[in-house]
C-alpha cells in the first residue's frame, strides 16, 4: 500500500516527507512503545503511535522505517519534523484512535507484523 493511500485511508494530513507518498509500505505495527517496535526489522513497514517524541522519530530512523503516522491528534513539533526529513522520513498526524486507524488499515489490505520470527 502506498503511503498516499494510507494518507487517503486515515485522513492523515502529511507534516513532513513527501517524497516518500509513493513508497510502498508491507505492513504496520502499532505500538506507543518503542521497545516494542525495536524487535521487528522489516523497513518496509508503517509505524502507528499516539507516542508523539523526537524519541519516536529516532526509533525510526534507527530501523530504517519512511513513515510514521502519529494518531489521537497527536502533531509532532518543529524539531520532530527536523529529524523526519533530514532522515527521509514521512510523518503523518490523524484525529483517528490507534484503533480504528489500525482497523481502516486492515480493513483495505494493511498486514500487521510485530514479531521478530515474521509473525502477526
Amino acid at each position: 500500500m502506498k503511503v498516499s493511500q494510507i494518507a487517503q485511508i486515515l485522513r492523515a494530513e502529511v507534516r513532513c516527507g513527501e517524497e516518500n507518498l509513493d513508497l510502498d509500505i508491507s505492513y504496520a505495527v502499532a505500538s506507543d512503545m518503542m521497545s516494542d517496535v525495536l524487535v521487528c526489522n522489516d523497513a518496509d513497514r508503517l509505524l502507528i503511535t499516539g507516542l508523539c517524541t523526537v524519541h519516536t522519530v529516532l526509533t525510526a530512523q534507527i530501523l530504517d522505517l519512511r513513515a510514521v503516522v502519529f494518531v489521537r491528534s497527536k502533531r509532532p513539533t518543529p524539531e520532530m519534523i527536523e529529524v523526519a526529513q533530514q532522515n527521509g522520513i514521512a510523518i503523518l498526524c490523524t484525529d483517528m484512535s490507534m484503533y480504528n486507524a489500525c482497523g481502516e488499515l486492515y480493513k483495505h489490505g494493511m498486514k500487521g507484523r510485530a514479531r521478530p520470527d515474521g509473525t502477526d
